[in-house]
């Protein structure tokens, strides 16, 4: 593609006479989105999720579904011997981190259970 080119548009032209068009209206007219599932008998996620595409929010994800891709900064890092003492060192002060975090929510679960 070119650079004068646009990319192409995806999916259908929105239209104010479908579900979601009344939906886009009402919320502009700021009606509760509970309300407008009443009025057009429709689900309250429809609304939340109609609400989000206006907001720029929705299904709109940099990456696709599945595992992220490892990130090659730790094997980067390791370069000799003192890559190595400074990984262990790092994860050493991640551990104490969280083991610090669980003592404090062990506590805040037996003071509530007791």
């Amino acid at each position: 593609m070119s650079a004068t080119t646009s990319p192409k548009t995806r999916g259908r032209k929105p239209d104010a006479n479908s579900t979601s068009g009344k939906i886009r209206t009402m919320l502009a007219n700021g009606m509760e989105p509970s309300d407008i599932a009443k009025k057009l008998g429709c689900s309250a996620s429809l609304i939340y999720n109609v609400k989000a595409r206006m907001a720029g929010g929705g299904k709109k994800s940099g990456r696709g579904p599945g595992r992220p891709p490892k990130s090659s900064a730790p094997a980067a890092a390791m370069d000799g011997l003192a890559g190595i003492v400074d990984m262990v060192k790092k994860s050493e002060a991640e551990r104490a981190r969280l083991h610090g975090a669980l003592t404090k929510m062990a506590a805040i679960l037996r003071e509530a259970l007791a």
